[in-house]
């Protein structure tokens, strides 16, 4: 696989380890394993940056002041 992504589940503290293609394949499998997480993932694109993605049930909270209020 190209790209691994690390899944934190707010309120826990261990980390899992998933890997994908793209993150639009990742993205898609994930939400059907996990359809109300909240949390965050992080992995580093292609331009070897690291990004970090937060959810809340199961929705990217992408806007506002506490987009990693729980990160």
């Amino acid at each position: 696989m190209k790209y691994s992504y690390k899944v934190k589940e707010q309120g826990s503290d261990k980390e899992e380890m998933m890997e994908a293609m793209s993150w639009k394949k990742f993205l898609k499998s994930f939400k059907l394993k996990y359809p109300k997480f909240t949390g965050s993932i992080n992995y580093v694109n292609k331009k070897n940056r690291n990004i970090t993605r937060s959810f809340r049930n199961g929705k990217e909270n992408t806007y506002g002041d506490n987009q990693y209020d729980f990160v």
